[in-house]
């Protein structure tokens, strides 16, 4: 039997930064905490190689005297604390005296640092823990921390990182949410020689927001502004016109401390309750203050994780916080229409036909094609990729004029001001669905009722069909999409105008780390610039959706996914990307209706949406009969 021994000071100290270094992303969490603490305002962040090479922070803040630089890398060793009994009442984002001396234990670094009262700084450089030299050096007040082959004397942590892009992504969030909890300091994030943002010096959380994230969400936020006895809860949420697919925007401070706390996030949610889609989350940003010995935040080294003393309580304050900042605004949705382009004449023209019209009178009301009624010649400079609008069948929907801008509004009305033709029986114009190969029966349309059911019936008018345009047109989709991916034969369309999306530098550098995954369905990507996208191409099938909606879907979908596993979650990126089809309240005319049910009919499932919906429900004429007790049995 082994005896029991003391470990020696190096293994001690390898297990230690086990706890509290598991990545490069830890590494700049700590060190850009302690800048904090330091009173910095202005902090600089520089990575290489996903944090594996090189993480330098520089800061502006107290520094360190030149006597307690030897003491700043022994562990438990710290300024923030000096007995048990400050735990209760911590207000700095360091204290355990840990993260320094845990560093140096797995990588090389160098530190340079001075305080006002020195002349000099002092530049010390410590491999494996060790002090291996100590110098003195003229530099400015304040402290720089370069951190560099991490991992190098410990191989089995080493070969256990992510890819350089996934730590970059990781340290990206946590630069941004440092960032986000201290608007009065100005951060400079500097990834591979790039300066990927800078946040200005402010006394204005929005100005920190508005340099972080695009146009869309700061133009969303509503503000949060409550207080009880207990806590107080300020920041933004956001209204019902953003949403995202994951909750990665959901950030949130306890005071001063980034956390992540899943129970607050469902509660965040529930003051959303129905507001908004399926699986479709809001962002916020929210600081909460409560008194600190309420909250135990030495749960783990990381100092992410926290406890509440009465939880139950804080969440529902947080849930009626966010709740009452949504109630206290307007939260009917907005439909906003994105015109695809104005005709050169610079008249812009909203056409509403009935679904109801002759379809000769239709003909001739209805323009030549979706961008109004321009001359041919005006199309000269058009070009397509693989693609021809003039000659593709007309089963795409190019006539469809109103878009609802957001997914799945299955049961919203859309009020028209302008009133509708009278149906007149002897004017319809019945469609018998042509015929080969198909699974659903032949039938003859007799209209659509809330702009979203297609009424059909039977040709020997025994039975009749409702069918959701939405879920038809969604399968539709779903079928084509997938079986031109399988093939690698993607009918790609070019943009007559390039669509440009500004991004967050987090979903900027998501984009540009999957541009082939973009390529691969049909979309093409371009840099344009500092957290900007260009999009030259899109797949046929979406060019008359909203585009950025399209890309938003994908984008959110892939940051869900691991590398390894997007071949796997392919067919899911694939059907959340087909949910932005036609929708309910988008106006069919005839012509569309009939294109939509000769392609429904040609549809392997022509049944349920890829969601499992049901797209066509059937009732016999003695069902419905049975309903208006003409029959008794």
């Amino acid at each position: 039997m082994a005896k029991i021994h003391l470990l020696d000071n190096e293994t001690i100290n390898k297990i230690a930064a086990g706890e509290v270094i598991e990545n490069p992303k830890s590494i700049v969490k700590e060190l850009v905490e302690n800048s904090i603490d330091a009173g910095a305002d202005e902090i600089i962040v520089e990575i290489k190689n996903g944090g594996k090479s090189l993480i330098r922070i520089a800061d502006n803040g107290k520094g360190i005297d030149k006597d307690e630089v030897d003491d700043a890398f022994k562990r438990h060793c710290t300024s923030k604390i000096i007995s048990s009994d400050d735990l209760s009442s911590l207000h700095t984002l360091g204290f355990r005296g840990e993260a320094l001396a845990s560093i140096a234990a797995v990588a090389r670094v160098e530190m340079i640092t001075r305080t006002k009262d020195d002349l000099l700084g002092t530049r010390v450089t410590i491999e494996g823990g060790n002090i291996v030299s100590k110098e003195d050096i003229g530099c400015p007040v304040g402290t720089t921390i370069a951190v560099t082959d991490l991992f190098y004397n410990v191989p089995a942590r080493k070969k256990f990182l992510k890819s350089d892009a996934s730590e970059s992504g990781n340290i990206n969030e946590i630069v941004v949410s440092l960032a986000l909890s201290k608007e009065n300091i100005s951060f400079k994030y500097i990834n591979n020689n790039n300066v990927a943002f800078r946040t200005p010096k402010t006394n204005n959380f929005l100005n920190t927001i508005s340099s972080l994230y695009e146009k869309n969400l700061y133009n969303s936020l509503l503000k949060v502004q409550y207080e009880s006895s207990s806590l107080k809860i300020t920041g933004f949420t956001t209204n019902l016109n953003y949403y995202r697919g994951n909750r990665k925007l959901q950030i949130v401070f306890v005071n001063g401390r980034y956390i992540k706390h899943k129970r607050m996030n469902y509660f965040i949610e529930a003051a959303y309750n129905t507001l908004l889609p399926k699986s479709k989350y809001p962002a916020c940003f929210l600081k909460i203050e409560i008194d600190p010995s309420l909250v135990d935040v030495n749960v783990h080294p990381a100092k992410t994780e926290i406890r509440f003393q009465n939880e139950d309580f804080t969440l529902n304050e947080i849930k009626r916080a966010v709740f009452d900042a949504l109630h206290s605004n307007s939260i009917i949705k907005e439909v906003k229409k994105e015109t695809i382009i104005h005709n050169y004449s610079g008249k812009s023209e909203n056409i509403k036909p009935s679904i109801f019209e002759n379809l000769s009178n239709y003909e001739a009301k209805r323009p030549s094609n979706i961008f109004g009624e321009v001359n041919q010649d005006d199309y000269s400079n058009i070009k397509f990729t693989e693609i021809n609008l003039n000659n593709e069948p007309k089963n795409i929907f190019d006539e469809i004029i109103e878009k609802a801008d957001e997914e799945e509004i299955e049961k919203e009305v859309l009020v028209d001001d302008e009133p509708k033709q009278q149906y007149e029986p002897e004017q319809q114009s019945f469609i018998e669905i042509e015929k080969d190969e198909r699974k659903l029966p032949e039938l003859s349309v007799i209209g659509i009722v809330m702009d979203t059911y297609i009424i059909c019936e039977s040709l020997d008018k025994t039975e009749m069909y409702m069918i959701d345009q939405h879920a038809a047109h969604e399968r539709i989709n779903y079928e084509r999409f997938l079986n031109q991916f399988n093939s690698r034969e993607i009918i790609r369309q070019e943009l007559l105008v390039p669509e440009v999306i500004n991004l967050s530098y987090e979903d900027y550098y998501a984009a540009m780390n999957n541009v082939e995954i973009f390529e691969n369905l049909g979309f093409d990507l371009e840099n344009f610039g500092i957290n900007a996208i260009l999009i030259n191409n899109i797949p046929g099938i979406f060019r008359d959706s909203n585009i950025k909606d399209i890309f938003y879907t994908i984008l959110d979908s892939l940051k869900n996914i691991s590398k390894k596993d997007i071949n796997l979650e392919l067919d899911k990126i694939i059907k959340n990307a087909c949910v932005k089809s036609v929708k309910a309240g988008d106006k069919l005319h005839l012509q569309e209706v009939k294109a939509l049910l000769n392609d429904l009919s040609n549809a392997d499932n022509p049944y349920t949406c890829p969601h499992g919906r049901p797209i066509i429900i059937k009732m016999t004429k003695y069902e419905i009969e049975k309903m208006f007790e003409r029959i008794q049995n």
